[in-house]
């Protein structure tokens, strides 16, 4: 009677048994599934406040250039420079528009260049500025240098710089001597004014040309002479363009720091920091990769520039070899001989007898 009670009894437990050794893979599979989300769960945890943190320097860095714009704004302001100091504070009211005293000086700068006066020939001609564009001089003999005179400074008075230009070289080559300071004036005028237009547009070269001849003739003003400085940084970091990225990006970063206005400065060494990155992370030098990386977030912030950064950052730290402890409880090495040809030459510690 009592084996078969056992007998039942251990039937019995068998399904029980064979029920929990298939739950057991589900359980270690449920198990696995909750530790890999509370791992996927930490690393967007860890990958937000990455971003969140990038995105909160990069605001500070933006503000903090701005606020030097604004700065150097009202420097300008005080230093007669009307223009250059309007050009950087419609820079900063572009990106903020409730900038601090922006606004109140871009009225200030306003009213400063509505008081200064063009420049005028040093003999003073009245001069009647029309809408129209003026024609130009038949090539050739001028027959009266005093007409011909008289339609340059109507030329320069319009802001024809191009026609004025020419016309006046013309000019003193046929008369050197007739009103020469009169037409230095206006040739200083031109080439400045002329020069200044085509530096702050495509043709930086010959703009830098045409201020090089100003030069000659008289003192530039200085907010001129920045940007001559701009554009030569503009013009070398250009010409290292897809060559010497490290090159390019010394320049670059010189004139995003001074003038992050002038031709999209900070544009282009974002751009050259990119670049020069990616070339170290093609060489697999992940840890300079990592630092350009981190500087070109600084201008700005991209999906595709986070994931390289990241990529740099993992990649660095295998990179890197961890430093070892250093080797105690060594013995000095005494006693050392020379080598002599070849073959160890040990110093006797006696003299020998004398047989």
């Amino acid at each position: 009677m009592s084996n078969r009670v056992s007998q039942g009894s251990e039937s019995a437990d068998q399904p029980s048994a064979l029920a929990k050794k298939k739950k057991r893979p589900l359980r270690l599979v449920g198990l696995l599934l909750i530790i890999f989300s509370v791992l996927f769960g930490w690393f967007l945890l860890i990958a937000f406040l990455g971003w969140q943190s990038g995105q909160q320097q990069l605001l500070d860095k933006q503000f903090a250039q701005l606020d030097r714009q604004v700065e150097l704004a009202e420097a300008d302001i005080a230093q007669g420079n009307y223009q250059l100091a309007l050009t950087r504070l419609e820079w900063v009211l572009e990106r903020d528009a409730k900038a601090d005293g922006a606004q109140a000086l871009r009225e200030q700068a306003l009213l400063g260049l509505g008081a200064t006066p063009e420049p005028t020939p040093v003999t003073a001609v009245t001069v009647t500025p029309v809408s129209t564009r003026l024609p130009t001089a038949t090539p050739g003999a001028i027959d009266s240098p005093n007409d011909e005179l008289l339609r340059i400074q109507r030329l320069v008075a319009t802001k024809f710089w191009e026609e004025a230009l020419p016309a006046l070289l013309a000019f003193q080559q046929q008369f050197p001597s007739f009103e020469r300071r009169e037409t230095d004036q206006l040739l200083f005028d031109v080439y400045l004014n002329y020069g200044l237009d085509l530096i702050t547009g495509e043709q930086v070269e010959l703009g830098m040309f045409y201020l090089s001849q100003a030069q000659r003739l008289g003192d530039l003003p200085q907010s001129v002479i920045d940007y001559q400085t701009w554009a030569e940084l503009y013009t070398q970091g250009i010409s290292f363009y897809g060559v010497n990225w490290d090159a390019s990006a010394y320049y670059f970063r010189d004139l995003c720091l001074a003038a992050p206005f002038y031709r999209s400065s900070c544009e282009q060494l974002f751009t050259v920091l990119l670049s020069l990155a990616d070339q170290y992370a093609v060489a697999q030098d992940w840890c300079p990769a990592q630092l350009l990386y981190e500087e070109a977030s600084q201008q700005q912030t991209t999906a595709v520039l986070i994931e390289k950064r990241t990529e740099a950052q993992e990649m660095c730290l295998l990179a890197t070899p961890t430093p070892s402890e250093p080797i105690t409880d060594t013995v000095p090495i005494t006693d050392t001989s020379p080598f002599i040809g070849g073959a160890p030459f040990l110093l006797p510690t006696s003299t020998p007898a004398t047989p």
